[in-house]
């Protein structure tokens, strides 16, 4: 394969929100360097959530994905030893779906 010619559809941004190296550092050692010539950005809840993807690469985070990926697959291993069969139900499906709020009517302020 010859590639002959490239084209930019979208850049990404050049620099992330937030780098992992801060995300993965204990509120312990960011008040620690409060009082430093150089201290280190507190990265809050706000900017993780909103930025998921980038948050989900800290290790802690990753490690908690790993974790809960291998009981799947411990579980999958135990329950297909024992005859069952895994079986992946459609979730999107094409109209209109009902929700909890249009089939159970909750009294809210009491009207």
């Amino acid at each position: 394969i010859a590639i002959s010619k490239v084209r930019l559809v979208s850049a990404a941004a050049p620099k992330l929100p937030f780098e992992i190296e801060d995300a993965a550092r204990s509120e312990a050692e960011v008040d620690a360097s409060e009082h430093t010539d150089r201290p280190l950005p507190r990265i809050g809840q706000e900017l993780r959530l909103n930025n998921r993807w980038v948050d989900l690469r800290v290790p802690a985070n990753s490690a908690i994905l790993r974790v809960k990926a291998s009981v799947c697959a411990l579980f999958r291993e135990s329950l297909g030893a024992q005859g069952f069969l895994e079986i992946q139900t459609p979730k999107l499906v094409a109209g209109e779906s009902e929700g909890g709020a249009d089939v159970f009517r909750t009294d809210y302020f009491g009207t």
